[in-house]
């Protein structure tokens, strides 16, 4: 660790020492000690390592409520001379359908029934994690049909999977004649039931247009992304019925004389003109129509009404805090009039010295043990 010269850069600005023998808390020269890194997963992982070197080696400095981090943003977006940070994709897309909520409808199903306003928004974000889960199975069937009858044939127990040789479980036979149902049209070689002697447990294999094997058995079910996929789907299935027809009004703005608004953008473009010109633009009087999209599946959804939610918003996504110009890092980050900062605390030293080790020591089994017991409560995972 010593040999980094970052570290001992950083052990020599904080000017408290290192050691048991040299270490003296009083002799730091800073009131706050912020750790800022880049808003992605790679700033969350030095922020990691950054965190368990203060734990291991200047623990007193966290108690003495001298650590914090900072919260940069991951992106920006303006529109006209309004600007607003974003911290993290989950803000970005919460308010990106947020604001296209506000202004479209969402029918489902043949008997056109309605989502909209807070419920649509609600449901868009669920929707946003069940395809989010979705393609971490997808990694598994390799085949995006597969993976979409899973959820509706809801093996979600390993009595699902059980029966004597002779008899498959009937969720079984219902995934296994699904599957049959589409297997012209993927191209499947085979699709069959059969019993694994070596588990004692029933099973669905289909082979691929390439030639590949897969299964579908305990161990997928059984897995954090399918039981995380079955969760989400049970909290929307209802809603998930194609087609989907997406109903988008134009909002507008209205003035004291009942005329529409521009927007800032069209406002600016029509002072240029008439600086230009000397000519007064006139106001549009075109009326405002509805439109109206229709959608064949839950992914064309979500990608349309998220886009509906940014338009005219310039986005900018940043790569690292490098891409920031000084002025933006002194209105998010840097301004202490302005910024948010997170105070580390040291409540539990026992159970903080358990996860530490656990997760950030040399013991593999613990670490292997530990993400086991703990993968269904994962929200955010890099994979």
């Amino acid at each position: 660790m010593l040999g980094h010269e970052e570290i001992r850069a950083m052990i020599t600005a904080l000017g408290t020492g290192i050691s048991k023998e040299d270490f003296d808390p009083a002799k730091l020269r800073y009131g706050k000690i912020i750790l800022m890194t880049d808003a992605d997963v790679d700033g969350s992982h030095i922020r990691t390592l950054l965190l368990t070197f203060f734990f291991r080696h200047m623990q007193e400095l966290i108690k003495r409520n001298n650590v914090y981090i900072a919260q940069p943003p991951l992106y920006s977006i303006k529109k006209g001379r309004s600007q607003q940070y974003i911290k993290n994709d989950d803000e970005f897309d919460k308010v990106m359908l947020k604001r296209a909520a506000d202004g479209i409808i969402v029918r489902y199903g043949e008997g056109a029934a309605k989502l909209e306003g807070g419920e649509l928004s609600k449901f868009m974000m669920i929707l946003r994690d069940y395809l989010s889960f979705h393609d971490k199975v997808l990694k598994r069937t390799r085949d995006e049909r597969v993976t979409e009858i899973l959820p509706k044939v809801d093996l979600s127990k390993h009595a699902d999977f059980e029966g004597d040789k002779k008899s498959a479980p009937k969720k079984i036979e219902k995934l296994e004649k699904e599957l049959k149902k589409i297997q012209k049209e993927r191209q499947f070689k085979e699709v069959e039931s059969r019993f694994d002697e070596e588990h004692n447990l029933w099973e669905v294999r289909y082979v691929n247009s390439q030639g590949a094997e897969h299964l579908i058995n305990w161990e997928l079910a059984s897995s954090p992304e399918y039981r995380q996929l079955l969760s989400k789907f049970k909290l929307i299935e209802a809603n998930l019925e194609p087609p989907f027809v997406v109903e988008t009004l134009a909002k507008a703005k209205q003035s004291s004389n009942g005329n529409e608004e521009p927007s800032d953008a069209e406002r600016e473009n029509a002072e240029k003109v008439q600086k230009r010109t000397g000519k007064q633009v006139p106001k549009s009087d075109k009326p405002m129509e509805a439109v109206t999209v229709e959608k064949n599946s839950a992914r064309e959804l979500f990608d349309y009404v998220k886009k509906e939610g940014s338009k005219g918003y310039d986005i900018q996504r940043y790569k690292g805090l490098g891409e920031m110009t000084s002025q933006h890092l002194c209105e998010t980050t840097m301004d202490p009039e302005k910024r948010t900062l997170l105070s580390v605390k040291l409540e539990d030293i026992a159970e903080t010295e358990t996860i530490f080790s656990t997760l950030m020591g040399e013991d593999v089994e613990a670490r292997r043990k530990f993400i086991e017991e703990n993968a269904l409560d994962v929200k955010n995972l890099d994979i």
